[in-house]
Formats: C-alpha cells, sequence, structure tokens
C-alpha cells in the first residue's frame, strides 16, 4: 500500500450500512486526491487486520466505518485529534415479547434495528442474504417488543468469515449482535442465551465474536461476553478509530 491510496475493504452486503459508507469513503478518497482500491471481502479475502464489516486504511489509520467523509478527511490530515473510546455505560438487561428466527423476512426487522428505523441498505442486505446461501448457513434472532423490534444477531460458520481469524467448519461465529440505541434496556443477554442453546443443537464446538473492548463496536464491549462465559482468545487490533474514539478490538470464544 502507498502513501497515495485509501484501501477500503467491505463484507459484500452483509452490513446495510455499507453503500452509504462507500460513497462518503469515495468522496473523502476525491477530497484527499488519493486513489481508492475497494475491495469486496466475500471475492478477495484478506490477510491484513480487518475485523470490521466497513474498513478505511490509509498508512496507519485504520478507520471503521460508517463515517462522514469530512470525519475521514480530518483524521488522514491529521486535523482531529483522536481519544480513547471511554467505557460505554450498561443499559438494564431485559427481555423480548417474541423471538423470531432469522430470516429473509425478519432480517428487515433486523436492518430497523441496525439503521436507527431508517431501513436504509435493507435490500443489499436481502440480495446478500440470498447470494450467501443464508438458509443453509446463517441463523440467529430478532427481538421484539409491542412487535417493535429492538434486538437482533445474526451467525454464520467461522469457515465462511471473510475476516482475519482462525476458521473451521465447527466454531459458530457472530457476525452482529445489536440492541437498539433507542431504546433503554439491553436485549442482548436473551440473544446470546438463545444462540449458545442453537449452536449446541447444530453441533457446534465452540462461539466466537469480535468485540470492541470498551465501544459497543463491533458488538462490544467484551464484559457483555464475559458475563456469558466467553474469555478472550486474543486481542487482534491495538487502536482501530470510530466516531466515538479509538479502541481494540478481541476475539471472544466460548467452549460448548
Amino acid at each position: 500500500m502507498t502513501s497515495n491510496e485509501i484501501r477500503v475493504y467491505y463484507f459484500d452486503g452483509q452490513c446495510p450500512w455499507n453503500q452509504a459508507a462507500l460513497l462518503q469513503a469515495r468522496s473523502a478518497a476525491n477530497v484527499l486526491g488519493l486513489r481508492m482500491i475497494e475491495l469486496n471481502l466475500t471475492e478477495v479475502g484478506s490477510d491484513r487486520p480487518v475485523y470490521f464489516p466497513f474498513s478505511l486504511v490509509h498508512n496507519n489509520h485504520k478507520i471503521a466505518g460508517p463515517v462522514p467523509s469530512e470525519f475521514i478527511v480530518e483524521i488522514v490530515k491529521g486535523l482531529r485529534p483522536v481519544a480513547k473510546q471511554s467505557e460505554t455505560v450498561d443499559k438494564p438487561s431485559r427481555k423480548c415479547d417474541n423471538l423470531s428466527p432469522y430470516s429473509r423476512e425478519s432480517l428487515r426487522d433486523a436492518c430497523n434495528v441496525c439503521t436507527n428505523g431508517t431501513g436504509r441498505g435493507t435490500e443489499e442486505k436481502v440480495n446478500w442474504y440470498n447470494r450467501f446461501r443464508g438458509e443453509d448457513r446463517i441463523f440467529g434472532f430478532v427481538s421484539c417488543v409491542n412487535k417493535r423490534p429492538v434486538a437482533f444477531c445474526e451467525v454464520i460458520p467461522s469457515s465462511s468469515s471473510p475476516y482475519s481469524i482462525p476458521k473451521n467448519d465447527r466454531t459458530a461465529f457472530i457476525t452482529c449482535i445489536y440492541s437498539s440505541p433507542a431504546e433503554p434496556y439491553d436485549f442482548r443477554g436473551e440473544l446470546i442465551d438463545e444462540v449458545i442453546a442453537e449452536s449446541n443443537r447444530r453441533g457446534y464446538e465452540r462461539i466466537e465474536v469480535l468485540s470492541g473492548v470498551r465501544s459497543p463496536f463491533p458488538n462490544g464491549p467484551t464484559r457483555l461476553f464475559e458475563s456469558k462465559g466467553f474469555f478472550c482468545d486474543r486481542q487482534l487490533l491495538d487502536s482501530v478509530i470510530m466516531l466515538s474514539g479509538s479502541d481494540e478490538v478481541a476475539l471472544m470464544t466460548k467452549a460448548l
């Protein structure tokens, strides 16, 4: 990689934010006068330290998307100081009224949780699910309260993950697990319990998930998973830049 280029790594349409993030990255590259190389991880794979559905790399900067183009420009030019991510404030844990299995239909509700109710990128997500043979290779759940989606999780075999992690068919890999930021409660504890039970039923030997150490992204903070018996297998990134600050990324593991 040279200093006159920006590289973007993205997990196809797995994240409904990816197309919007690509537009912002292209705009930033144009302002900076840098060549942008777009790498779809499902097509090229990567041995680079990439652990988000959307990652932008320039020199020593690793930025996790989606972020506005202005943010990218300021980071690359050194105009914006980056503080460490503060500890995420935990919300009270609560159970939902209804838990639906992941499917073409329910993933639309999952996208609404992920995109703060906008539904942006839902069609790209549905298309990815179809290309990925979702009914065969993906499972998960969507939590609802008063018929309103409030949280979701998504799981694939780790052998199908595009990230630089150990891969095998006996490990379930949680790609995403998020509770709506608009909700006063955190519904993820119940989802993790369901993932553990379903992974056992499917004959998996362990579960892995990438987690921010202090940040809610990706899927964090790590203490959420530690409370469910996961341990930190390894720290993968010393620093990744997000809108809320920089954080480390850990690979959390639970044996079944």
